[in-house]
């Protein structure tokens, strides 16, 4: 049928109800293929993210089964040397135990992580090793790597499993060797490793926190866990794993790795684990995902955000479409003619867009041609080229237009002049279009002053940096795999000695010996491995340069593929470095050598006991080198006295930089005292530095010199000196407490005749006698002294009432007795005493002047008129007939 007349609105009203539904229709399916794309990119971010950590997890666990493996095959080596050297010196058939010990303690020594080295004979008893008791050897026969060992044939040692030492009171696992020689077994050769020595090493590693790795046995009995940052502890022995563990090495015995449903700390980890090749152990690690897909968190958020702007961003362009192509179609008629001069003006690349007619003249212009030119599209409409060009006037430019062909275009460097008369240059894209008869020139142009300015601006950078590069203060160069010099800047090529090398060249040739070898290596390892650590070289000294130490570190540059291409390589001199460390190790040695001091020794103390300590500090005190280790400062003191000078309150001075000296008595080993003189310094708020210098000597002669001063050299009774001293503390006791003090002066009756008849050594044997008689004679708290000659005195402290003269009259019989001095008969002498008695008060002192007045302070002036009143009254008694007491007056 016909068609029904359609008016112009009701055409453009259908037009536009068929564009909202098909752009209604675009942004529903735009939605669903950027959800489909978001899953898609999420899913296979989060595959890669555990792909990542799976292979993270498996190389972790791989490096650790290999260190365990290496330390195991060092213990095991260790045992098959021992072995050997064992059946070499005769072990089983009359080796010395000192030797076997000897011979066990030098392989110990070489062993890190070891607890204990010993050798258990036929019978399972360990007689041999450390830490043993030789009179109560342990048995082994209790433990089952022993029998193990026994019955082995195999060429492989026994590792037992988790066993708390009886020795150390540590767990510990035990590998064995069968020490068999001759088709006979002698005994079990085996190493015990503490447990906690295998958490120190994977302490070493690098674990995140919440991260975890453990040691188990092939029955999945735990040896040893680390988990930081998290409280759980496993317990050493226990085999309770997870089903995906047991189920994993059930199919993949060597390796394998997971990721666990069920979480025994609530952290989600990827398990990977790894048996240790040749022994019946297992590492397990598990990395905390938790660091590995917060990326992938990250990703998801950013992905969901951009896909949700780029379906609004959708919705604003087909908004913005259904508007533009609401007005389109009002507008199709209009636009018809110029779409096709449109279309042409838009192929052209370009910042200001325009077009000029065959005369040269402006027929139209895009908005930013004219703001390029700082004017108005208005003032540019019309206008003529030469009104732009800063070169070239009208003539030329109609006179080239007259030769421009349909389909001819060009690019061009020109200059623009703007509107303010400034010049900027101008990059100029035209092509020349024949429209409807007419031909068109459009032109496309982009300033390009910036842009000419930052290149003149980066070439002057470049020359810069070139400049900066050759004269950096230290050498930047290239080296080939075989060590040709690529390239190098200015100084470096003056410390190669300034000159063009040869091709043959080779960085090596400049070095000394050990840097040539230390060279080698770190370019072996850079050309293999990508990457090498720094490394300290010498150059030999020639004509053409000094000797020079530098430190090279370099890195690889690499093709696409890998391959090594070069070296980049920073060298820095440090030759004043290594000459002040050579320096620096002198001082080191001389300071060593000062601290091994056989006279002086020293010590330094960790809170209060011996952290170190020199050769001659041990020798002092008797102690084997490291018995003094972890002693207490206190159990080195001799008495308590010497206790309360290093105690605590006493030491403070060392807190406040000062040192501190005292005089100390130490016990050695043996159980002797012997002075020291102590002098400290304080290193650390909890450590101190003490030498010590043995004086006993210097206080034995000191004594003995104080002994001389104060003692008669006959008798060793005090002399005056000490007798004064203690005669002034007697009365000041006297005037405290109110009791009397008498000062008994004595003189021998007879003594001139036997000295006379038999000589002065027997005068002198008879008054050593007189002298212990007269000491036996009186109390413990009194005194006696010699004053000289045959005169002696008895200081009687305390006495009250007439209790001195019972002393004084046992005093005279004691000496009346008859004196055998290895003569032909005894003799006899008599004593005439003088007393002076204190009266509980101090006295006036002897005039001037006065025989017994010494020049002494006023607080001796008492003690010395008793005994002044003592030796009167003992005038008195001679002159009364000798062989008596006379009692001097008291002093009012």
């Amino acid at each position: 049928m016909p068609l029904q007349p359609t008016s112009p609105e009701t055409g453009v009203e259908r037009q536009r109800r068929r564009l909202k539904a098909f752009l209604v229709a675009g942004n529903v399916g735009l939605g669903l293929v950027l959800f489909a794309l978001v899953a898609w990119v999420l899913e296979s971010s989060h595959k890669n993210h555990a792909l990542q950590a799976r292979a993270t997890a498996e190389q972790f666990v791989a490096i650790a089964a290999a260190n365990i493996e290496a330390e195991l095959r060092l213990v095991d080596a260790a045992l098959l040397m021992a072995g050997d050297e064992l059946h070499r010196q005769g072990f089983g058939a009359g080796a010395e135990d000192a030797h076997v010990n000897e011979l066990l303690a030098s392989r110990h020594s070489v062993l890190t992580g070891v607890e204990g080295f010993r050798v258990a004979d036929h019978n399972g008893l360990v007689r041999w090793g450390n830490h043993i008791n030789a009179a109560h050897p342990l048995d082994l026969t209790t433990r089952d790597f022993f029998h193990q060992a026994k019955s082995s044939t195999a060429s492989a040692p026994v590792v037992s499993g988790p066993v708390h030492s009886r020795i150390s009171g540590n767990w510990v696992i035990a590998v064995a060797r069968p020490l068999v020689w001759d088709g006979a077994f002698h005994g079990v050769l085996y190493a015990t490793l503490n447990t906690q020595h295998f958490t120190n090493l994977f302490a070493r590693y690098d674990l995140a926190d919440q991260d975890a790795i453990a040691l188990r046995m092939q029955d999945q009995q735990l040896l040893a866990w680390l988990t930081p940052g998290s409280p759980f502890v496993g317990a050493v022995g226990d085999r309770d794993v997870s089903p995906e563990l047991t189920a994993a090495v059930a199919a993949q015995p060597l390796a394998g790795a997971y990721r666990p449903r069920a979480r025994f700390d609530g952290v989600d980890r990827t398990i990977a684990y790894r048996a240790v090749p040749g022994w019946p152990l297992l590492v397990q690690t598990g990395l905390n995902n938790a660091r590995f897909f917060a990326q992938w968190k990250r990703e998801m958020r950013t992905v969901g955000l951009m896909a949700s702007m780029a379906w609004a961003l959708g919705c604003a362009a087909t908004l913005a479409v259904y508007r533009f192509g609401r007005r389109t179609l009002n507008a199709v008629a209009e636009l018809d003619a110029q779409s096709r001069r449109t279309t042409t003006l838009l192929r052209v690349a370009g910042d200001g867009i325009h077009v000029v007619d065959r005369s040269g003249h402006m027929v139209d212009m895009s908005d930013s041609f004219a703001e390029m030119h700082g004017c108005s599209r208005q003032d540019l409409q019309g206008q003529h080229v030469s009104a732009w060009d800063a070169n070239q006037d009208e003539a030329r430019i109609n006179t080239w237009l007259a030769g421009v062909r349909d389909g001819d275009r060009q690019r061009v460097e020109v200059q623009h002049r703007r509107a303010d008369g400034s010049i900027i240059d101008v990059d100029l894209h035209w092509r020349a279009v024949e429209i409807d008869g007419q031909l068109l020139v459009f032109g496309s142009a982009r300033d390009i002053t910036e842009k000419k300015q930052l290149v003149s601006s980066l070439k002057e950078s470049e020359s810069r940096i070139r400049d900066l590069y050759d004269q950096a203060p230290c050498g930047h160069f290239s080296l080939s795999a075989d060590g040709r010099l690529v390239h190098a800047n200015a100084m470096a090529r003056a410390w190669l000695g300034g000159a063009e090398h040869p091709p043959e060249w080779r960085f090596a040739w400049v070095l000394d010996r050990p840097g040539e070898e230390r060279f080698g290596a770190h370019m072996a390892a850079l050309v293999t491995r990508g990457a090498a650590p720094e490394v300290e070289v010498g150059f030999r000294a020639n004509a053409a340069m000094p000797a020079r130490w530098v430190r090279l570190h370099s890195t690889a540059v690499q093709d696409a593929f890998g391959a090594f291409l070069m070296s980049r390589t920073v060298a820095t001199d440090i030759t004043v470095q290594h000459l002040a460390q050579q320096r620096v190790e002198a001082l080191l040695r001389d300071q060593a050598a000062m601290l091994n001091s056989d006279i002086v020794g020293m010590a330094k103390l960790r809170d209060r006991r011996v952290s170190w300590k020199n050769a001659a500090f041990e020798r002092m005190l008797g102690y084997a080198p490291g018995e003094l280790d972890g002693v207490s400062m206190e159990a080195l003191c001799a008495e308590e006295g010497d206790h309360a000078k290093l105690a605590p309150d006493k030491l403070a001075v060392l807190a406040q930089g000062q040192n501190y000296r005292a005089d100390v008595r130490l016990r050695r080993k043996s159980g002797e005292a012997l002075w020291v003189n102590l002098n400290g310094v304080q290193l650390s708020e909890a450590e101190s530095f003490w030498m010590a210098v043995d004086i006993s000597e210097a206080k034995r002669a000191h004594a003995q010199i104080t002994h001389v001063a104060f003692h008669d050299a006959l008798t060793q009774l005090p002399n005056r000196l000490l007798l004064l001293d203690r005669l002034q503390q007697a009365l000041a006791g006297a005037e405290r407490s109110g009791h009397t003090v008498a000062v008994c002066f004595m003189d021998l009756d007879g003594f001139k005749a036997v000295n006379d008849a038999h000589g002065h050594d027997a005068g002198d044997r008879l008054l050593v006698e007189v002298g212990r008689r007269i000491v036996l004679s009186i109390r413990a708290t009194d005194t006696a002294a010699r004053f000289g000659g045959d005169e002696f005195v008895a200081l009687l402290a305390p006495v009250s009432g007439d209790e001195w003269r019972a002393i004084l009259g046992r005093l005279m019989r004691a000496v009346a007795e008859p004196m055998d001095l290895g003569l032909p008969a005894p003799v006899r002498v008599g004593l005439s005493v003088g007393v002076a008695l204190s009266g509980g008060h101090v006295v006036q002192a002897p005039p001037p002047g006065h025989p017994h007045r010494p020049a002494q302070p006023p607080g001796a002036d008492q003690a010395h008129m008793l005994l002044s009143d003592a030796d009167e009254a003992l005038l008195q008694a001679k002159r009364a007939g000798k062989n008596r007491i006379e009692l001097a007056p008291v002093r009012p």
